[in-house]
């Protein structure tokens, strides 16, 4: 592959022959379309690329025809003196190919001329999917979801989720949902046509089992629970006063049933992903007898089976988190061809080899899902994102996974900064598409350009920079970072002996220092698109981090930080909230901040 670095091309396209000729930046073209089924993918870039309603010969002209690729969505575009050609034979492939030809041109504007090109191309993955967690208390505002599709656009994704447990509107279950601004289905219906408008499926993604939290707290459906009154656990330690797994049996199906005769409607997709990942306290309570004569995994399938039958009831094909299933390898040889499993996991090491490969033997669809590594952080851990993900596409890749689904969650209180997941998202689009990994550089360009639209000064730059507070302090805690485990870290109790073990007050002032030089970076910043929203809320992920960072030396050295200012960071936090999301769930939210704050002032 010749290089694209420079042409303001991301993903790189797969194959590209580059020339020393260039043209002027065409302002407008006059459209030469030989396949009218064409014409509604074309007439969508009509205002981006300048599509003439009449002939003006003063202008280039842009001839699109059908022309055999060896992918369906694969795309040839030549850009030559006398001619821009571009050929594919599907709507999605030309979409893929114009959406190109606008970034080039985009780009070429700041450059002052648009180089001679020829380009094939075609993703490296089918499925190219993102999941985004709109359940744990941050519902985006209509805006911020479509700014975020539009991005997906931009990088070649062609699948988008939406993970609900309790956040979608349904008629009569307000008891459940009233407190946290819900997607209605009029919304998901607009949100679906506007994917479908840029060749994204909407995949529908409703929790049916596990992380029923929201519903069985609440006493009209504590008789659907597995442990009504709650349950205790180790590892990962919880302590709950209400169920969170749904009872496995006829009732429990009927009901969700009824859940997805209301939810699935709304959606064209015919793919449904169903959860059924992490029944934290299953054989705890109502299913103990059973799981006791036929084992968990054997529980497990039956009521698995039980959800696949609804939805294909419902003419959806079941996706699933693969987790109880690959608990009990040999199980999977018991799956339907019609099951899809999910195989997730979020650190570096996860054995996504293995398990691709027992799925894979069994000729089951399945994709893989590594994660952005930003929740249960102020600002990601960039390097385990890294890792995990070159860990997901090369096994994606090896076993010939139909593609991957990049997860980025909201643990805790999503309590993160919303741009922290940007690199992580522009990173999975350079593997998906492109099939390799890209550097620090290239991201960083990625960002500016479709993200920070332009900005000179480096955004993305900071987010990366940031994203290696954790490897600065030499801190490996799965699933979290160290600065928000010891404001939010379940048992608080712990955190001194665990720092006098695996920490010291030098690596944490060195984390110090990083934050501090980035709180330089972000001041000297220039103003881009959404500068004033990027640094507040970058700028205060960077004050969380340094007080809480403050703390773990007070406790290794036996002194007293300086005093919390409290009210200013929950304000500041509520404002930044508000700028990109619903205010439901708020309150949640910056009271679990609020709270952990005076509970580290009162420790100091």
């Amino acid at each position: 592959m010749v290089s694209s670095e420079k042409l303001g091309l991301f993903p790189h396209p797969r194959h590209l022959t580059r020339s020393k000729e260039k043209v002027e930046v065409p302002h407008h073209f006059n459209l030469e379309l030989e396949e009218k089924c064409f014409q509604s993918t074309v007439l969508f870039f009509k205002k981006r690329i300048g599509i003439l309603e009449e002939e003006n010969r003063v202008f280039p002209s842009l001839r699109i025809s059908r022309g055999k690729m060896p992918h369906p969505e694969g795309y040839g575009l030549k850009i030559s003196p006398k001619s821009f050609i571009l050929w594919a034979e599907s709507k999605q492939a030309i979409f893929r190919g114009l959406t190109s030809l606008a970034q080039l041109i985009e780009h070429a504007k700041f450059m002052g001329k648009l180089e001679c090109i020829e380009i094939r191309d075609n993703p490296a993955l089918l499925r190219r999917g993102f999941m985004l967690d709109v359940s744990r208390c941050k519902v985006p505002t209509m805006e911020c979801l479509f700014d975020l599709i539009d991005l997906l656009s931009e990088l070649r994704f062609n699948e988008l989720q939406l993970y609900v447990e309790h956040t979608f509107a349904f008629r009569e279950h307000q008891t459940v949902w009233k407190d946290s601004s819900p997607l209605t289905a009029e919304e998901i219906r607009e949100i679906d046509c506007y994917c479908k408008e840029r060749f994204i499926d909407l995949v529908p993604n409703l929790n049916s089992f596990g992380h029923f939290e929201r519903w069985l707290k609440h006493e009209p459906y504590k008789e659907f629970a597995e442990c009504p009154e709650g349950f205790r656990r180790e590892e990962p330690f919880m302590e709950r006063d209400h169920g969170s797994t749904l009872k496995p049996n006829q009732e429990s199906l009927d009901f969700i049933d009824s859940l997805y005769s209301e939810y699935l409607p709304n959606f064209s997709s015919k793919n449904f992903n169903v959860g059924m990942d992490e029944p934290w306290e299953l054989g705890q309570g109502w299913s103990r007898k059973e799981v006791q004569r036929e084992g968990k995994g054997r529980v497990y399938l039956k009521h698995l089976e039980g959800i696949r039958k609804l939805v294909e009831k419902h003419d959806k094909q079941m996706q699933f988190w693969a987790d109880v299933l690959l608990e009990e390898p040999e199980n999977a040889k018991l799956l339907p061809s019609s099951a899809s499993p999910i195989i997730w996991g979020y650190e570096p090491d996860h054995p996504f080899d293995e398990q691709a490969e027992i799925i894979a033997s069994c000729g089951l669809s399945f994709c893989l899902a590594p994660g952005t590594a930003t929740w249960r952080s102020f600002g990601g851990r960039w390097p385990t994102a890294r890792q995990n993900l070159a860990n997901a596409f090369r096994n994606a890749f090896a076993y010939r996974a139909d593609g991957t689904l990049l997860t980025s969650w909201g643990d805790c209180g999503n309590h993160q900064p919303w741009p922290s997941f940007y690199p992580s998202l522009v990173l999975a689009a350079q593997w998906a598409w492109y099939g390799e990994d890209g550097t620090d550089e290239e991201i960083d360009q990625a960002l500016n350009q479709l993200v920070f639209h332009g900005s000179s000064t480096h955004p993305g730059k900071i987010l990366m920079e940031f994203g290696k507070l954790d490897l600065t302090i030499d801190s490996q805690i799965p699933n979290a970072s160290l600065a928000w485990n010891l404001l939010f870290g379940s048992e608080p109790e712990k955190h001194q002996a665990f720092l006098k073990k695996n920490s010291s007050s030098h690596n944490l002032s060195q984390g110090i220092e990083l934050l501090r030089s980035l709180f330089s970076s972000l001041d000297q910043l220039g103003n881009f698109s959404q500068s004033e929203n990027f640094k507040s809320e970058i700028s205060l992920g960077l004050e969380l981090s340094i007080l809480s960072l403050e703390h773990g030396i007070a406790m290794l050295k036996g002194t007293r930080p300086q005093e919390l200012q409290i009210e200013d960071l929950v304000t500041q936090f509520e404002s930044n909230w508000l700028t990109r999301a619903r205010p439901g769930g708020l309150k949640e939210s910056s009271s679990l901040l609020e709270q952990a704050l005076q509970a580290l002032q009162h420790s100091r």
